[in-house]
């Protein structure tokens, strides 16, 4: 099993990642127009859906708005990696001061297929979701 961590700097608020990770039936353009839907309360089911359908699944494990997200993640992108066991997705903000905040993506016990797209995706969808938000935030 892997973890994978990647962090990344944002010109914007806890609040406002806070937001872009838990908006919900709205399709996130960082993220190749997937969408997300959940209450995001503490042992509360979510899906995330891409262009062929359900891409993961899962439920949450803790929620502590808007420093902490920490969610079972079960990918489901295809019949190969459906089959393999699910890992654990936890997002940590920390405001760093001068209107930035830290966001600490942590994907844990996957193996197999979804591992290694995740190693290799992770970088790209939160640079992403980086550059989306400081475009777009108002709360800077």
């Amino acid at each position: 099993m892997t973890e994978t961590v990647y962090r990344v700097r944002i010109r914007c608020t806890a609040e406002a990642v806070w937001s872009a990770l838990t908006e919900t039936d709205s399709p996130r353009p960082w993220m190749r127009g997937w969408t997300v839907h959940s209450s995001w309360e503490r042992n509360a089911a979510y899906t995330m859906h891409g262009e062929g359908g359900e891409a993961a699944a899962g439920h949450v494990i803790a929620a502590d708005p808007p420093h902490r997200l920490k969610l079972t993640f079960d990918p489901t992108w295809d019949a190969g990696v459906a089959k393999e066991p699910p890992g654990t997705l936890e997002y940590r903000i920390h405001p760093s001061g001068g209107g930035e905040c830290e966001l600490t993506v942590t994907i844990a016990g996957l193996g197999g297929r979804s591992a290694s797209s995740v190693a290799s995706d992770t970088p790209a969808t939160y640079e992403a979701l980086k550059q989306w938000l400081e475009d777009h935030s108002v709360s800077r």
